[in-house]
């Protein structure tokens, strides 16, 4: 995981404000290059000709120090009663501080980021801030040479989590336990962190599109859905598939089917300038012929980086261009609520002459 603090300074510069904050710990593991919580109170602060500064609680300190020190940047502990003398600390609430710190006009901020700590700036600055979100988002869609061979390394070791999930399979095993299969498998090649916890499930818990891993035992007969993702050097993947379990329905084949050819329909149509709505109107048309659109209930795709979803946002009406460099799913599903659900998921990057498929070597459909 690399900082990317030039481009910070580069924003501020193109910007035109004199400083800024930023609250969401997601954009300040994206410019430090620092692994964050993501429920951690930071507040990353810079100002023109000055040094950039982050405020964390005493008990984070000692690590962002350790860490961040050699890239220059001034690591500062909130606290108004344990203050060790072997840290640089403020004594405030995080009220006071953020009411001294930014003297400016026009303060750069993410609004897009909600937490108390972002509805505390936004009441302190009011109309003093510039919203950033927008060209932060650009900076984090358009991926660098690492962070795609971060992903793609993340794709290869989720693909051997899912072969290791298919090969051990029986009758007896429940959800909890492929999950488990899972995790010890991807924990093998040096994953220290999941990109979300592993969505391992049987019929009727995979007519849910958000469901999680339960009791339930395989039986001898299923369709098995794979949701899963893995962190690697701080950049994500998301891959899913199907397994079929001995056998399945004439009806479950067709659904699965039909959902195979809008993934392949809408990487066909994948190129640089296509809106990403475009993709998404591909994917319920092909849907649609099966008659299966109004099963599709959710978006189509999402960019992956530094958090599992993020922009750009692949749905019906998404007016973003694609751009060489963009990562993102494509995630098309049926869902029978209470009987079975199929979605299959790629994960492409756009490429100057079209588009490149990383999850290509994992079988969408797995017959073990």
């Amino acid at each position: 995981m690399k900082p990317q603090i030039n481009k910070l300074y580069e924003l501020v510069e193109k910007s035109g404000v004199e400083e800024v904050l930023l609250a969401a710990p997601d954009n300040i593991e994206y410019f430090l290059g620092i692994r964050t919580i993501a429920d951690s109170v930071l507040l990353l602060h810079y100002k023109k000709g000055g040094n950039l500064r982050i405020y964390v609680p005493l008990l984070e300190y000692y690590r962002f120090r350790d860490t961040l020190s050699k890239l220059g940047v001034e690591v500062i502990a909130v606290s108004k009663t344990v203050k060790p003398s072997d840290a640089r600390i403020v004594e405030s609430d995080w009220k006071t501080l953020i009411g001294k710190l930014a003297s400016s006009d026009k303060v750069g901020f993410d609004k897009s980021h909600v937490s108390p700590l972002n509805t505390l700036i936004t009441s302190i600055y009011g109309d003093r801030i510039v919203d950033l979100s927008s060209e932060i988002n650009k900076y984090r869609m358009r991926k660098e040479d690492w962070e795609i061979k971060s992903i793609t390394r993340a794709v290869e070791i989720t693909g051997k989590g899912i072969y290791e999930v298919a090969n051990n399979l029986n009758d007896r095993i429940t959800e909890a336990e492929v999950a488990g299969f899972f995790e010890y498998r991807v924990r093998r090649e040096g994953v220290d962190e999941y990109a979300f916890p592993p969505l391992t499930l049987f019929k009727p818990g995979n007519s849910y599109p958000h469901n999680l891993p339960s009791n339930t035992r395989l039986g001898r007969k299923n369709l098995v859905l794979v949701d899963v993702g893995v962190k690697y050097n701080g950049r994500c993947s998301d891959i899913t598939r199907m397994i079929i379990w001995r056998k399945i329905s004439e009806e479950e084949r067709k659904a699965v089917e039909a959902v195979n050819e809008a993934v392949d329909n809408v990487i066909d149509n994948i190129q640089p300038g296509i809106e990403a709505g475009k993709l998404a109107d591909i994917a319920v048309k092909t849907l649609e012929k099966h008659g299966l659109s109004e099963r599709f209930i959710h978006g189509l795709g999402h960019g992956f980086g530094v958090l599992v979803h993020e922009p750009p946002y692949i749905r019906i009406g998404e007016k973003t261009k694609l751009e060489p460099g963009m990562v993102f799913t494509v995630e098309p599903g049926v869902y029978f609520a209470g009987k079975y659900g199929v979605r299959i998921e790629e994960d492409v990057l756009v490429t100057e002459r079209g588009v490149r498929v990383l999850s290509k070597m994992i079988e969408r459909i797995i017959t073990p």
